[in-house]
């Protein structure tokens, strides 16, 4: 019975991760439409910023919330559970309200320095709001994660993305065409907007489905000796993850930065970055919705067997969630490949942006892959050895990115060779780190050629059910959409007849847990 329902809840969490994933992919398509290449720069940089000044209340302290509450929560110490809570929520709002003031103390420096006009001095204010919000709205989804509730926080990140989209994308829909700065600034505000919302209904699921016993006291000794325990455990936790979010600042800062030392100005840099962070790699990364929702199963299932040295069956998860990745990420490069031009109009209405997109293409692999691989290593309880290799790739990207694209024979073509030198070594690494613990045999025909085959078939299709595809002003987006799930189905149909596709995959995936 316990299983089923563990099968049950984790098809229901697939499905809401899914859905999420897309609202935040159209999201981020209707942003860059309305915005713009400089603006979703701008965006892009601000909320960098953002999440460097929330590493204290968001990088250890959550997930230290979610053992300890787990924990107690086995014991039945409702008292303990609810001491946690309280503790660390107060602890969280307090430290957010002094992030905050600092922020305030250094808005007109963070505006000229780090977003490159004293103009985005009101959009620094908007993060203060999304400081404080997304502060506690981590406490309570780490609290429900430690209950092993799962469904409330999903929903609770559900209406987040669907709000914010309304409202946000409503506001830019009316007020169209916008400046570049007033765009970024109502962005910013739609992080708050759709963390409060979040806040909203988590508060309203804690009061409803996890009362606190009116016969229990506040004991503020034994709140006061949660919240030790709780900073006590997260200090290792912030530590190792605030190099992630440094390193990935630093990142965000040095690409402008450089693209100026190469020559280019500030507006074109930001622009260019804006193109490369916000437009094209929201699509290089939509392999992240079946990869994610395979790495939720994944994980489990291999830790489980790990620990009773199954180690046939680990090598079977393993090889069919490498599949599977592959079967999803190979037909999404070719058509960002094949078709780079017509994605830029008709996502964006930036021809621009199709350079891009047709070079960054053959990352899809390379993300989609990486993203799998890590799942493997967490499940194998090699997550020192995912998280020290993810640094060693990032660090590499700052030293490329320094090297190569302030150097004006590369410019922009440095922002490439960092991206795919990097995320290689990483990849390397990774899979020399599961070979350490297990040894397992690929074959690349059935997982790189058919697939492979089958994509080149479906881009093919597509060309021919397109007659004027050069001239893109004659092509509806709903005739392009029509004949994208026509090649999608010419794709699928080939895996069939190639044997490509495994029996029973879904059911496969499904029992993985």
């Amino acid at each position: 019975m316990n299983k089923n329902r563990f099968i049950y809840g984790s098809i229901i969490m697939v499905f809401m991760n899914f859905l999420m994933k897309i609202i935040g992919f159209a999201y981020e398509v209707a942003l860059s439409k309305f915005l713009g290449a400089e603006a979703m720069g701008l965006f892009q940089i601000s909320m960098s910023t953002l999440m460097t000044f929330l590493i204290i209340t968001t990088s250890g302290i959550p997930t230290s919330v979610t053992k300890l509450v787990a924990q107690e929560n086995s014991k039945k110490n409702s008292n303990n559970v609810e001491s946690i809570f309280n503790s660390t929520l107060t602890f969280n709002l307090f430290a957010s309200i002094i992030i905050s003031i600092i922020l305030l103390s250094f808005s007109e420096l963070i505006s000229i320095k780090m977003l490159k006009n004293k103009d985005m001095v009101l959009g620094v204010y908007f993060m203060i709001p999304a400081i404080i919000i997304l502060s506690a709205s981590s406490i309570l989804r780490s609290y429900f994660y430690g209950m092993k509730d799962m469904i409330t926080p999903s929903i609770a990140q559900i209406i987040e993305h669907l709000t914010r989209f309304i409202i946000i994308v409503g506001i830019l829909y009316y007020i169209c065409p916008v400046e570049p700065i007033h765009g970024t600034t109502i962005a910013i505000l739609g992080i708050s907007i759709g963390e409060f919302f979040d806040l909203m209904w988590s508060l309203f699921s804690k009061r409803r489905l996890y009362k606190t016993k009116s016969n229990y006291p506040i004991d503020k000794k034994n709140e006061k000796s949660c919240l030790i325990k709780v900073l006590y455990m997260s200090i290792p936790l912030t530590i190792s993850g605030s190099f992630g979010v440094i390193l990935r600042f630093i990142n965000t800062i040095l690409i402008p930065n450089r693209l100026m030392a190469a020559g280019y100005t500030s507006s074109e840099s930001i622009s260019i970055f804006g193109r490369i962070m916000g437009m094209t790699m929201p699509l290089i990364g939509l392999s992240f919705i079946v990869t994610s929702a395979l790495v939720i199963n994944l994980i489990p299932s291999l830790s489980e067997q790990i620990a009773l040295k199954r180690y046939k069956d680990i090598k079977r998860d393993i090889h069919l969630s490498i599949k599977v990745t592959l079967l999803v990420a190979l037909p999404l490069m070719s058509l960002y490949v094949g078709l780079s031009k017509p994605l830029a109009i008709l996502l964006y209405n930036d021809p621009l942006v199709a350079n891009f997109i047709h070079v960054m293409a053959y990352g899809t692999v390379l993300l989609a892959l990486q993203h799998t691989f890590s799942g493997i290593l967490l499940g194998l309880n090699k997550q020192t050895s995912a998280t020290v290799n993810s640094i060693i790739g990032m660090i590499l990207r700052i030293i490329l990115i320094y090297i190569f694209v302030g150097n004006p024979r590369f410019g922009v073509n440095g922002i490439f060779i960092s991206f795919y030198g990097s995320n290689t070594v990483i990849l390397i690494l990774n899979l020399i780190a599961i070979r350490s613990v297990v040894k397992f045999d690929i074959d690349y025909i059935d997982i790189i050629g058919k697939p492979l085959v089958a994509s080149i078939f479906m881009i093919g299709f597509i060309y021919l059910s397109i007659h004027d595809i050069g001239n893109l002003q004659n092509i509806s987006t709903l005739g392009f959409v029509s004949s994208l799930l026509a090649g999608s189905l010419a794709y699928i149909f080939v895996l069939f007849l190639t044997k490509a596709i495994p029996k029973n995959l879904f059911k496969k995936l499904i029992k993985l847990p």
